[in-house]
């Protein structure tokens, strides 16, 4: 029986598919349910988070606007504009003005002013301010020389600084990072424009404000203006800018959607999927600044919970399955562990060990079955104890006398050939001879009813020899016997009669050179063949049709009577049909073929079962 048929197996895969079935399905729901959680609530906590990073953000921006109206705070500052630059003491208040601004807004790096009434430019930085005389600002678009009618006060996205036309103090000072605010300034309540002012701010207080938003190591926040430029990026691996201080196409394109969803919205919110990670992004709402901040979560980081508590309901769940295993191994060994022996109990009976020993102390129905099955045995073997040892011991005698028969056909033909070489005065090759005899009557002497393939190839190869001795370069013969076959056992003097036919009904006949050839080879893993081909005269029609008649009824030692036996012509193949009958496994007979050869001759093939 195939293992995938039996209990056990179906017990065992019964036992895994409904414990691992609920077991995984439950790690997978929840997995799901938790990422679910996880994401909403991550959600919520940034979008509260980027939403009050936002006010802060929007208030600094508010108070350097708010700094920026000292310019019209100090009543003087707009006369002063216009005595510049001969009057030293305006140029004096000028100065005080703008460094109130610098001291009121920490984040101040420089500060420019650019009067087109005096034409003058000044620049308040370290160590000591710088001013000059000139035509029109430092850059007409930043500043506002044509009237567009723009906003008066703007924000510039982040660009590296730069000393507005003014020689650098050092060689050493390097350009930084700063946004701008520009304002300007008019003659109140007259819409003439008297001036500008711009002021560079350090990206501190940003950096200070983003900061607490993120994880460095696992997250990213950015601030990107209207234009999806980058104001702000956090010192992070995460990264999901191009080189060139723009967001990802990708991300830039969502971000887009949703301010044009939004119109004219300018405190939007919401969040967007791109890359394996999630985008949350607040806009400031400023009048100043069009600005967003954008916290970008890869995926890793945001079911980064999810994936540990998955992991440890996995290492639970590989625990129980395991004591799942071990206990439904227990449970089917328990179960089947009696039923397999009472299995191994039959198979005994089965080969033929009436008398096994059946032996199961088990309480349970596979006891009482044994039991049962134990009487029934006892009470077969007391009913066909007498017939069947009686039928074994005729059967054996018969398999004797069969086997006694074959003697006087080979003895004759053996002494008839020595008898010639001793007339030849061959002592030496006589001798030989009677080796080979004496070693093929110790052979058929023997109180052996099954041997090798092997001893019965030997015996036969010594036959021949005796035979090839009588008729010389008349006979030719060929065997080869595949190595694998060879350890097979058959009934012992099996191919010699088969042989002995050819020279009791073909050799004295025939024209020209005889040729035996005899064969072996493994057709299957059960199954070898024997092939024994001669170039004698063919079998007439009429008698190869009784002799299949007899290979297709496969007759018993029973059939066998003196009539019977007293045909000479088919008395060794009658014997090797029946012995091979008499030795052959239970419900595996031998297989025997006899034909003629077209181009004369006989083809005889026998098929034996060698078991596993």
């Amino acid at each position: 029986m195939s293992k995938y048929y039996s209990i056990r197996t179906k017990l065992i895969a019964f036992m895994l598919i409904a414990t691992t079935i609920p077991l995984l399905t439950s790690i997978s729901m929840t997995f799901i349910q938790t990422k679910s959680a996880l994401r909403e609530q991550a959600l919520e906590e940034n979008k509260r988070l980027i939403y009050q990073a936002s006010t802060n953000l929007n208030n600094y921006v508010d108070n350097v606007a708010r700094a920026s109206l000292a310019v019209y705070n100090d009543p003087n500052f707009l006369r002063n504009l216009a005595k510049l630059p001969g009057d030293y003491r305006a140029v004096a208040e000028v100065y005080t003005t703008l460094q109130t601004i610098r001291a009121a807004i920490p984040d101040v790096f420089q500060l420019y002013l650019h009067s087109f009434v005096s034409d003058q430019s000044t620049l308040i930085t370290n160590p000591f301010p710088k001013r000059e005389e000139r035509k029109q600002a430092y850059s007409n678009s930043l500043h506002g020389k044509m009237d567009n009618g723009s906003s008066d006060i703007w924000l510039e996205s982040a660009h590296m600084s730069h000393t507005y036309g003014f020689k650098a103090a050092s060689p050493d000072d390097s350009p930084r990072t700063v946004i701008t605010l520009h304002r300007i300034i008019r003659d109140t309540p007259s819409p003439e424009r008297l001036g500008v002012l711009a002021i560079d701010l350090n990206m501190n207080s940003i950096a200070a404000i983003c900061n607490r938003l993120y994880d460095s190591t696992k997250e990213q926040i950015y601030v990107v203006d209207g234009e999806n430029r980058i104001v702000y990026q956090g010192h992070s691996e995460v990264s999901g800018a191009n080189a060139g201080g723009q967001l990802q196409p990708m991300a830039a394109s969502s971000l887009q959607e949703a301010r044009n969803l939004a119109g004219t919205t300018l405190a939007m919110a919401g969040h967007f999927e791109q890359d394996h990670s999630i985008y949350v992004y607040q806009q400031l709402g400023s009048n100043y600044a069009d600005w967003t901040i954008i916290k970008q979560i890869p995926n890793e980081t945001l079911y980064e919970r999810a994936t540990a508590l998955t992991w440890n309901n996995a290492i639970i769940a590989i625990a129980a399955l395991m004591l799942v295993i071990v206990a439904t191994l227990f449970i089917s060994i328990r179960i089947t562990g009696p039923l397999k022996q009472l299995m191994r109990y039959m198979n005994q009976i089965q080969a033929g060990r009436l008398h096994v020993d059946i032996r199961l102390s088990s309480r349970d129905e596979f006891g009482v079955l044994a039991r049962h099955f134990r009487d029934m045995m006892d009470t077969v073997n007391n009913l066909i104890l007498r017939e069947y040892q009686l039928e074994i011991a005729n059967k054996t005698n018969q398999l004797k006398a069969l086997q006694a028969q074959i003697h006087p056909h080979f003895l004759y033909n053996t002494l008839q050939s020595i008898g010639t070489l001793a007339l030849q005065q061959q002592g030496e090759r006589a001798y030989t001879l009677l080796s080979s005899l004496s070693k093929m009557l110790r052979y058929s002497m023997r109180d052996q009813t099954c041997v090798t393939l092997r001893e019965e190839a030997e015996h036969a190869r010594l036959y021949l020899e005796l035979q090839q001795e009588r008729f010389g370069e008349r006979l030719e013969v060929h065997m080869h016997f595949a190595e694998d076959t060879l350890a097979a056992q058959m009934p012992r003097m099996t191919l010699q009669p088969l042989i002995e036919n050819y020279f009791k009904h073909g050799a004295d006949v025939q024209p020209g050179k005889g040729l035996i050839s005899i064969t072996s080879r493994r057709v299957d893993r059960h199954l070898i063949e024997i092939e024994l081909i001669n170039n004698g005269p063919t079998i007439p029609e009429d008698k190869l049709l009784e002799i299949r008649g007899w290979l297709e009824h496969q007759e018993t030692l029973s059939d066998t009577t003196p009539k019977e036996s007293a045909r000479s012509e088919s008395i060794g193949l009658r014997n090797v049909i029946r012995r091979l009958a008499l030795n052959s496994h239970p419900g595996q007979s031998a297989e025997i073929k006899i034909n003629n050869i077209d181009t004369g001759g006989v083809k005889l093939q026998i098929k034996l079962y060698v078991g596993e």
